[in-house]
């Protein structure tokens, strides 16, 4: 039974990463409500999320080809950059200044979606410079590496705000970024032994799993609701981090 719960709890993690990228508000409380302690459990679930982006890599990879706003290698050298240091951070740092600062970050690029539309039409009718956009890259998956809950809407109201991506553009580009990011991060935590292995195998054959079909389902999601979708995911997650 534990890890039935701990596969279908990355079933839905992946789903919800990929649509809404708030994966860790699936997986991670279930995985310290089986008992695992916080910190392992942020980094097994960190691990065990590389399933479900490879997952939704493996399936939409052509469609991410397609949106050529940007060169994708850099963006893909800066989030391994960005994964990197942040995991050494969780590691080293003491976390207290930084999970305090973590919800209204989420708060802030929540709101940043919800408005988006607007912002958009009335301000940035021009892309973001690469150089500026690749820094914004790699705060976001700095803290990405080093935390994740959230990053996926920080990414998604980067694209939507400053760039001609439309929401599922955003949805598509944040899958490698992050999972490039998670990558950096989870190679530290191996090396570094702060993985519980059983949960996230579990967690992460459930995640490979989600992130296949959900490709598949954002197909179907009119490019309002998508919007939407990942306010309110954020709306959650803030909530989530607060009471946390």
């Amino acid at each position: 039974m534990y890890y039935t719960i701990l596969v279908l709890a990355g079933v839905g993690a992946g789903i919800v990463g990929y649509l809404v990228g708030l994966a860790s508000l699936v997986s991670y409380p279930v995985m310290v409500a089986l008992g695992i302690p916080p910190v392992l459990a942020n980094t097994s679930n960190t691990v065990a999320l590389l399933g479900a982006g490879a997952g939704s890599v493996a399936k939409a990879w052509r469609r991410m080809l397609q949106v050529k706003v940007y060169p994708l290698w850099p963006q893909l050298l800066v989030s391994l950059v960005g994964g990197a240091v942040g995991g050494w951070l969780l590691i080293v740092a003491d976390p207290a200044v930084f999970e305090a600062i973590v919800p209204w970050l989420v708060l802030t690029g929540t709101v940043l979606v919800m408005l988006s539309p607007r912002i958009n039409g009335a301000v940035t009718k021009h892309r973001l410079a690469l150089w500026a956009f690749l820094a914004i890259l790699l705060l976001i998956t700095i803290y990405g590496g080093y935390f994740g809950a959230g990053a996926g809407v920080l990414f998604f109201a980067l694209c939507v705000l400053a760039t001609p991506m439309s929401a599922h553009d955003a949805v598509l580009m944040k899958t490698p970024m992050l999972l490039v990011s998670n990558m950096a991060a989870a190679l530290i935590f191996i090396t570094r032994g702060q993985v519980n292995w059983p949960a996230a195998i579990a967690v992460g054959v459930g995640a490979f799993a989600g992130g296949y079909v959900a490709p598949i389902i954002q197909r179907y999601i009119p490019e309002n609701v998508m919007r939407w979708m990942v306010a309110v995911g954020g709306l959650v997650m803030t909530v989530w981090l607060i009471v946390r």
